[in-house]
């Protein structure tokens, strides 16, 4: 086939009404969607990214006050917060409102072929973008981490759904790599318009199991992870027919013809630079990203004080105490994560949380109370491995009080014991701690047996 011939377009045919309209409300909606939620190509969402934030700004506040009548919601948040479902119901509106203006400007138009060739590449990009690097983040084991120590002292039924999500796919890195494979293959596959249909069938399906687990387990991307799969649908449902011909009817199916952007060769090969420029820019970003988290965060040497600690003595104002379940000021564990977050459990079961930082040549350890009452050590899954960003929060708990801080002496009379000495707000405490083997918890030490007589359940 001539190169002529390969940019000729082939007569479209024509559409149904019901199927313009459609067209109409998903490419508007797309459009909007992405330009509000998602992070596209970087050289060039950075002014969209800006315009977007501005007009977010000013809406979200307007919606939640003068609509449904509350404080105006933060504009970000980690998750599925009220801002970011005014966004999404924005996002709805304003494609509902300019499908029906669309509709009634141009309601003889017969198809949107070329158009929607557009909107297809958009959508191969920005959804192979969004599984490349879920996949990859999974891959070396980065999302969903091992589970922190706090974690493996609370009892079971404390667990939040989302934690106990976040544990079982942590606990694995194998499990963690070949989810984040099978993400990642999907999406490289929808970089190249031949293996479209495939990598979006694979998407479909990878996602359609993330939903699933989002909402089971009331993880808070519900909105983002629905919107991907109902994007993966839309890249899957023009092929629909011939994949049901193929593998349910049995029956042949004909080829497909990828139609050119631009008619003249030079102009695709130039949008095809362009776009693999951007495609290069922004996984250098996701690289760096990783790169990050391995070597400045979940790969630094954990604090000199890192680990879980029983009280073996408990002394205050000079009074051993004894280890009664009714005591509030004794301690019965003390936990500070490689990151320095930290915990301390009293005998009445009160939990603590703290914010650490170790100044090994003078041997003391700074204790301040964790400002972010809804990041417990518990479920500080990421912040305990993170110190850069507790070293972060530290900061900024003392400028916001220079008194805050409660400083203790520390010393390690054998390699399993830590003694700390020192004023504890107003009184002084001395404190003999025995290290616990975090190494000896089944969950981290079950191994994997290829022989097994029945399940190992504990």
């Amino acid at each position: 086939m001539t190169a002529h011939q390969n940019l000729t377009p082939a007569p479209a045919t024509e559409w149904s009404l019901l199927s313009c309209i459609a067209f109409r409300f998903v490419f508007t909606y797309t459009l909007f969607f992405l330009g509000t939620f998602s992070a596209f190509f970087v050289p060039l969402s950075v002014p969209l990214a800006a315009v977007s934030q501005a007009v977010w700004g000013a809406l979200i506040p307007w919606v939640a006050e003068h609509i449904l009548h509350v404080p105006p919601p933060p504009l970000v948040s980690d998750g599925d917060g009220l801002g970011q479902w005014i966004q999404f119901g924005g996002c709805v509106a304003l494609a509902t409102l300019a499908t029906l203006i669309w509709s009634v400007a141009v309601w003889r138009r017969k198809n949107y072929a070329a158009l929607h060739s557009w909107l297809r590449v958009i959508l191969r990009y920005a959804l192979g973008i969004a599984m490349v690097t879920y996949g990859v983040f999974k891959i070396f084991h980065l999302q969903m981490l091992p589970p922190n120590l706090a974690k493996l002292v609370q009892p079971f039924g404390d667990s939040s759904p989302t934690s106990l999500l976040w544990i079982f796919m942590g606990s694995s890195a194998a499990y963690s790599a070949f989810t984040g494979a099978i993400e990642m293959l999907g999406g490289v596959l929808l970089f190249n318009r031949r293996t479209t249909a495939l990598g979006a069938l694979i998407s479909l399906g990878s996602l359609a199991h993330v939903v699933a687990l989002n909402l089971s387990y009331d993880v808070s991307v519900k909105i983002w992870s629905i919107n991907l799969l109902a994007l993966s649908f839309v890249l899957v449902a023009p092929d629909l027919r011939r994949l049901i011909n193929v593998l349910v009817l049995n029956l042949p199916s004909k080829p497909v013809t990828f139609p050119s952007l631009f008619r003249r060769a030079k102009h695709n090969r130039i949008a095809f630079c362009i776009g693999m420029a951007c495609l290069v820019i922004t996984f250098a970003f996701r690289v760096l990203g990783i790169a990050n988290g391995l070597g400045q965060a979940y790969g630094r040497t954990p604090t000199p004080v890192y680990g879980i600690y029983e009280v073996e003595s408990f002394t205050f104002n000079g009074v051993l105490l004894p280890p009664l379940l009714t005591d509030a000021q004794r301690w019965r564990m003390v936990i500070i994560e490689r990151s320095g977050m930290a915990s301390i459990h009293l005998m009445n079961d009160d939990i603590l949380d703290y914010l650490t930082s170790v100044e090994t040549e003078e041997a003391t350890v700074t204790f301040v109370a964790n400002p972010d009452t809804t990041v417990t050590t518990a479920g500080a899954t990421r912040l305990a491995y993170n110190p850069h960003l507790i070293d972060v929060r530290f900061e900024q708990a003392i400028e916001a009080d220079p008194d805050a801080g409660q400083t203790l002496a520390f010393s390690r009379p054998a390699d399993d014991t830590l003694v700390l000495t020192g004023q504890w707000k107003s009184d002084s405490i001395s404190v003999q701690l025995k290290r616990i083997d975090e190494s000896s918890f089944l969950l981290l030490n079950g191994g994997f047996h290829w022989i097994q007589y029945s399940p190992f359940f504990r």
